[in-house]
């Protein structure tokens, strides 16, 4: 994968466990990961909403968009440190087994619940 440039993550952001790792992964800067709340009304044209709440989504800069795993490893190939396991999980014996778990395990986080149409943030 190519690291130039920023990747934008679609994430669900009404899961507190996907909010906080991508506030983690935002630290870095806008340079290297931009998110996008797969939620909100202005998701990119191109990205399916049930698919982006289903899985992580990753749009490259090349604008191809990866899902699963390959978004994880994605985003960690731009990170100080992360890059380290992006290449340690990058061969395909072991992405696709990580991959199917993660599409497994996935449907299962948690969700925050909204009340009155409000739902609050971290």
């Amino acid at each position: 994968m190519i690291n130039d440039g920023p990747v934008i993550a679609y994430y669900d952001a009404l899961c507190p466990l996907c909010r906080r790792e991508m506030r983690h992964y935002s630290k870095f800067g806008p340079e290297k990961i931009i998110l996008s709340d797969c939620n909100a009304e202005d998701l990119a044209e191109d990205v399916d909403r049930e698919a982006a709440l289903a899985a992580l989504h990753v749009r490259l800069p090349d604008n191809r968009v990866v899902t699963g795993v390959d978004a994880f490893i994605a985003i960690w190939e731009r990170l100080p440190r992360w890059h380290i396991l992006a290449t340690l999980l990058r061969p395909w014996i072991i992405r696709k087994p990580l991959d199917a778990i993660y599409r497994f395990l996935a449907p299962y986080r948690p969700r925050q619940t909204c009340r009155d149409g409000v739902c609050p943030t971290d």
